[in-house]
């Protein structure tokens, strides 16, 4: 029988990915102070808190860094008061932040990722669920010193890397070997596929099945026109690019 992976998308650059029985949740519980970036909707914050269908389960937890639009520590300390069992993976910054508020946590349930840059890190396996770290220079010179978190995740034989804000530069992916890796799907932010010079670090290091972009702002607030510009850049080529889908809705999922 032929085994899938569904990818739901769920905020900003959150998406749940369910494999059979296994839930791993990444970036999906956030509260971005910038309006643009979409925050998970109060009912779907809701049911991943109290573990409602489809949210019912979660195995894993995971932070790729402590900003707001990726990271939110009340509504994740609300979900662990409901789920003892759930692993959460993050940064020192952000285990900090859910410590300040709930000190009572069990040292196996929050497992903080500490590599240093460009080395992987294999830090949890819960029942077949594989997850390893890798520390990616964040996008921006202001945020040079935020450790950032990409993760490869391995269920079943399905290989996903999400590599939350990372700089879509050759530096950050050089020397990890990601192509022998045969990831099936890529999930990044909307300029790793709207920027040529992102999508040849794309080609060059990584070379996945299918892609993912995620971070795409609400279109009514797309001052910038960034949507529009991406998909005008990304039309160029693809027909000779990797297979590309663009979270957009919250709701939208696709399967691998």
């Amino acid at each position: 029988m032929k085994r899938f992976c569904k990818i739901s998308y769920v905020s900003n650059a959150g998406v749940l990915l369910t494999f059979n029985k296994k839930k791993v949740l990444v970036d999906g519980l956030c509260n971005s102070v910038v309006p643009i970036f979409k925050n998970p909707p109060l009912e779907i914050q809701t049911q991943i808190i109290r573990g409602i269908s489809p949210y019912k389960n979660i195995d894993l937890i995971l932070f790729t860094h402590h900003h707001p639009d990726h990271f939110d520590p009340q509504s994740t300390v609300n979900f662990l008061k409901h789920h003892p069992n759930t692993v959460v993976i993050a940064n020192q910054d952000a285990i900090s932040e859910i410590c300040r508020l709930h000190s009572g946590w069990a040292n196996s349930q929050l497992i903080q990722a500490n590599t240093l840059m460009g080395l992987n890190e294999n830090l949890h396996e819960v029942d077949g669920v594989k997850i390893w770290a890798i520390s990616l220079l964040h996008e921006g010179d202001e945020y040079k010193y935020v450790e950032n978190f990409a993760y490869l995740i391995e269920v079943g034989g399905k290989k996903i890397l999400h590599v939350g804000d990372a700089k879509p530069i050759s530096d950050n992916y050089i020397n990890l070997n990601l192509i022998e890796k045969n990831i099936d799907l890529l999930i990044v932010p909307f300029p790793y596929v709207g920027l040529s010079s992102a999508r040849q670090v794309i080609e060059k290091y990584i070379n996945p099945q299918k892609i993912a972009a995620v971070h795409l702002p609400y279109r009514e607030l797309d001052s910038g026109g960034w949507i529009d510009a991406t998909r005008k850049s990304f039309r160029t080529v693809e027909k000779h690019f990797i297979d590309t889908v663009f979270f957009e809705d919250i709701g939208d999922y696709i399967y691998i």
